[in-house]
């Protein structure tokens, strides 16, 4: 009731403007009116590491915007933990360090590791606001989870109980430690390619145990082959992000192909134009597809990314060589200068 009679408040009183309730009392279609988040825990690696279940639980729940108070709420947190929360709740779909009255400050600068661990995993999430975005609309057209155990994509038994990894949308694996004390963490790899988010270094998976390495300022993230993840370049805010040009991740899988997808709209309104957009690789040949919907794409694809991509020196789009620079390291080839217009059907061929 009280979150209803607010929603309906802030809707006559901003008429066709999204509100943002949170909420920690919800129950069953509560994810219709508010987010939550999941209450008072403590400040200890006990409540980091059911943090993720929570935040499974309750997107399974039909509330995908949830997330847990990072670095805890009661007791005084440790720099290391905190450290180890800010690079786990970066993730979260509602991402917010939050503690009580008379306890020990726990903002970021307090501690230069912290803060170090907070702006590289934060830059991360930036980067990424479109594609988990688009999440959140799958999410409102499917009921799809945003962020979503590994079992949800991969539905074995060996999964099931695995909780100390998640799924942002089906092709961002986030993998932290949660454990005192540890600079490596164990993380599973179904089968397939996987993409090292910082090196692009791959891993084939064999739904084996790989040990990574995870300073304490890092936090390991991948990126699922035969993906195509659009990025955009981190600012301070969202709004800021919202005005950059789109940069493809195109992760190949071991056949050399990848899909995606991107959903745009005006971020604010009900009645809001929009456009779904989709994307697919397959034997060096990039197309992009508007899908459905009316607005007008004003930020255009400037660069690519190619992952599992061996060598390339040419770019053409529409069957016209285009003038861009092309830079191929030992795991990808960067294509930038590109101008990819999003409103109409592309081809772009790099050979």
């Amino acid at each position: 009731m009280e979150s209803r009679a607010t929603r309906d408040f802030l809707l006559a009183y901003r008429r066709n403007q999204r509100p943002f309730i949170l909420s920690r009392s919800t129950f069953a279609g509560s994810g219709a009116l508010v987010s939550h988040w999941t209450g008072d825990n403590m400040a200890s690696w006990a409540d980091l590491h059911v943090s993720i279940a929570s935040v499974f639980d309750f997107g399974i729940f039909g509330i995908p915007m949830v997330g847990a108070d990072i670095c805890g709420f009661y007791g005084n947190t440790t720099e290391e933990l905190c450290a180890r929360w800010m690079e786990l709740g970066a993730f979260y779909p509602f991402s917010r360090s939050h503690n009580a009255k008379g306890l020990a400050p726990q903002e970021p600068y307090r501690w230069a590791s912290v803060a170090k661990a907070t702006r590289r995993a934060l830059r991360v999430r930036y980067a990424l606001l479109a594609y988990m975005y688009s999440a959140y609309q799958d999410s409102v057209d499917h009921g799809w989870p945003v962020v979503r155990p590994l079992v949800f994509e991969f539905p074995s038994s060996q999964f099931a109980s695995n909780d100390k990894q998640m799924l942002i949308g089906s092709s961002i694996l986030v993998s932290p430690v949660l454990t005192q004390g540890a600079r490596s963490v164990d993380a599973v790899f179904p089968t397939g390619r996987w993409y090292d988010w910082y090196t692009h270094a791959h891993i084939n998976g064999h739904n084996t145990n790989v040990t990574l390495d995870a300073p304490l300022e890092h936090i390991n993230v991948h990126i699922r082959g035969g993906s195509i993840v659009p990025t955009q370049r981190p600012e301070m805010t969202t709004r800021q992000v919202r005005q950059n040009d789109y940069e493809l991740l195109v992760a190949t899988s071991a056949n050399g192909t990848a899909t995606g997808q991107l959903y745009v709209d005006d971020g604010e309104s009900f009645d809001t134009q929009h456009k779904w957009i989709d994307f697919s690789y397959d034997a060096r040949v990039l197309y992009v597809a508007p899908r459905s919907g009316t607005m007008r794409v004003e930020r255009a694809v400037t660069s690519l990314v190619l992952l599992g991509v061996v060598g390339a020196h040419t770019v053409s789009v529409n069957g016209v060589r285009v003038d861009c620079s092309t830079v191929v390291t030992p795991n990808s080839v960067v294509v930038t200068g590109l101008n990819i217009d999003l409103n109409t059907k592309s081809r772009i061929v790099v050979s």
